[in-house]
């Protein structure tokens, strides 16, 4: 358990941890004291159902959507991807654009739709200080077979910010919908779905929201229509053998997990009160830190828009000729109680992106809100030593 070992936790893209304590409070509190909403009969199941729909309420406020019953509580960010992205109606005649960064949760949907049915998909170029070619997603919205253009907000292996507002803007122009995955964004920068303009919205209950695993959400503009992705008791129209059609109970199939939405809302809740203008400028001072130590390393390689303010606080690197990047986190786990990630990191089309596939990938260190300075400074001095001498460093 890491709560009984001496450890430094750099691995907050994957995972924030630790939680602000009052989402273990909360989530204790709600499997001790509520039953399942709109599935019991008395008080206690009412409670829950009326806490869920104070939480729906309040996760949308968060992220300014126009109509909170247009969102839908998901088990996971990838879920909700998968439902905006595989439950369109498509035709072969239909084009889809992504950015070069995708995580799996977008690529991998999209190429099943191209598969399945013979959907076009394209990636948009990508350099360090443009993340995501606006000519190119132009050029091929003038062709006007894009149906659907699909981005992350942040990137999970660079931390690059994408233009998503600019995005938005030539979507809203040529008619096509944008899907956004705020997983990495939501929690860490602004996300305001009306000001983006995005038909869709996906995010994780885990990561920069602070809330437990299994939660997540997808909001959908009023007037898409989507097919199910799963289909079953929602705990209305119990009468009727069809899905009802209706959002969001049509696609919120099964038992809710009122633990992780009830958590979920409590990390934002908390988020709210410390603000997000205070996590970005922390997590941005950490990052520059970090960089800053790692500076004069012959060899390191640190990925991404060298323009700090332009990407989250999450930084991969490569160590050319000294290490490779399983080595470098494997020492630091064994020997300092680092937990970093390397590998692929579910993004294969980022790696082939930035040139570490084929290759073993990169070691990413993404820092979070907990994390202090000191152990910041500790850690970038401890790659420094290990780069420079790893035979040396590694037996010592």
């Amino acid at each position: 358990m890491l709560e009984n070992a001496k450890h430094i936790y750099l691995n907050n893209a994957a995972t924030t941890w630790p939680k602000p304590e009052i989402v273990y409070q909360t989530v204790d509190d709600c499997f001790r004291h509520l039953a399942s909403p709109g599935r019991s009969a008395g008080a206690s199941g009412s409670e829950g159902a009326a806490i869920m729909q104070a939480a729906r309420q309040e996760v949308a406020a968060f992220f300014n959507l126009p109509d909170a019953m247009q969102m839908v509580f998901m088990p996971s960010c990838t879920y909700a991807l998968n439902l905006a992205i595989l439950c369109q109606q498509w035709r072969a005649d239909e084009e889809v654009v992504m950015s070069s960064m995708e995580h799996h949760a977008v690529s991998r949907p999209v190429r099943k739709v191209a598969r399945d049915h013979g959907v076009r998909f394209y990636c948009a170029p990508y350099r360090p200080t443009e993340p995501f070619d606006l000519n190119f997603l132009e050029e091929r919205l003038r062709g006007g077979r894009v149906k659907l253009v699909a981005c992350s907000m942040a990137s999970n292996l660079t931390g690059d910010i994408m233009p998503v507002h600019e995005i938005g803007r030539l979507c809203r122009q040529y008619g096509a919908k944008f899907l956004l995955d705020a997983a990495q964004a939501a929690g860490v920068i602004p996300v305001d779905v009306q000001a983006i303009g995005a038909d869709f919205l996906a995010f994780a209950g885990h990561k920069g929201l602070f809330g437990p695993p299994g939660i997540g959400g997808l909001y959908v503009a009023p007037g898409i229509n989507l097919n199910t992705l799963a289909e079953g008791g929602t705990g209305k129209d119990s009468g009727l053998h069809e899905m009802s059609g209706r959002f969001p109970s049509n696609f919120e199939v099964g038992t809710h997990n009122l633990l992780g939405i009830c958590g979920l809302t409590a990390g934002v809740r908390w988020i709210n009160q410390v603000t997000l203008a205070a996590i970005r400028e922390r997590e941005h001072r950490l990052t520059e830190l970090f960089v800053a130590g790692l500076q004069e390393v012959p060899g390191l390689r640190i990925y991404g828009n060298p323009d700090l303010t332009k990407r989250t606080a999450v930084v991969s690197l490569t160590c050319a000729g000294q290490c490779t990047p399983h080595q470098l986190a494997d020492w630091l786990a064994k020997e300092h109680g680092v937990v970093t990630r390397s590998g692929y990191h579910c993004a294969p089309l980022a790696h082939e992106t930035i040139g570490t596939l084929p290759g073993e990938g990169t070691i990413r260190f993404s820092l979070g809100y907990h994390n202090t300075e000191e152990e910041v400074r500790l850690v970038s001095g401890l790659v420094a030593d290990f780069v420079a001498k790893p035979q040396a460093v590694a037996v010592r």
